[in-house]
């Protein structure tokens, strides 16, 4: 039996789905600008669209809510995995913006790394989702094992990147602060990603 089996449920299901494909969209694009962060004149304001798309699709979820008598999920569950959506587009917005603001014009192999974390973790985001309409609970746990184990790999990303900057923090200290910000702001996407992956995990376990 599906989660979001009656067309009512099924619209859920659809702002559900278009949000965490939003989320992945910009993932993508913010893959792109950190393996080429020149593009960001074309990339930036793309993935600001794609934020603004994301607060869209979070109000509407929210409507829907408030005007269903009987969801599929319990509302508390519903909002909290729409907001969740939504922050992690809002991070990975946050993280492109800093890139503009700053004049980043190379890559590095930091980028490079959280570019593939990120893409890698829309595309598990985007599965579990799938596997909740359909119902398909306990699969999602190797979704969540999947989003989790990326999630460590940022923060040894993040490790690693302040530590090679620290070590050049003397001879170009605006260089520090600035990349010190857009490292941090990258993990916190991670983390971001995270957090869906955790509240997809308490519906399992009300369900279990």
């Amino acid at each position: 039996m599906m989660l979001f089996g009656n067309i009512r449920s099924q619209q859920f299901y659809e702002l559900l789905r278009q949000a965490t494909e939003n989320a992945a969209q910009a993932a993508a694009m913010l893959g792109r600008l950190l393996e080429d962060p020149a593009l960001f004149s074309e990339l930036g304001p793309a993935i600001k669209d794609l934020e603004s798309k994301g607060d869209e699709l979070t109000h509407s979820l929210f409507e829907r809510i408030n005007k269903t008598f009987a969801t599929p999920l319990e509302r508390g569950d519903l909002a909290a995995l729409g907001v969740a959506i939504d922050s992690v587009v809002d991070a990975m917005e946050a993280a492109a913006a800093r890139i503009g603001i700053y004049r980043v014009q190379n890559s590095d192999k930091h980028f490079r790394a959280f570019a593939q974390i990120l893409r890698a973790q829309a595309t598990e985001l985007v599965a579990a989702i799938d596997l909740l309409a359909g119902g398909k609970l306990f699969d999602i746990g190797e979704r969540i094992r999947q989003i989790n184990t990326l999630e460590n790999h940022g923060d040894d990303e993040l490790r690693l990147a302040l530590s090679e900057l620290y070590d050049q923090a003397a001879s170009d200290p605006i260089r520090f602060v600035t990349m010190k910000e857009i490292y941090e702001t990258l993990e916190e996407a991670t983390d971001q990603v995270e957090t869906v992956a955790n509240t997809l995990e308490g519906v399992i376990m009300k369900r279990a």
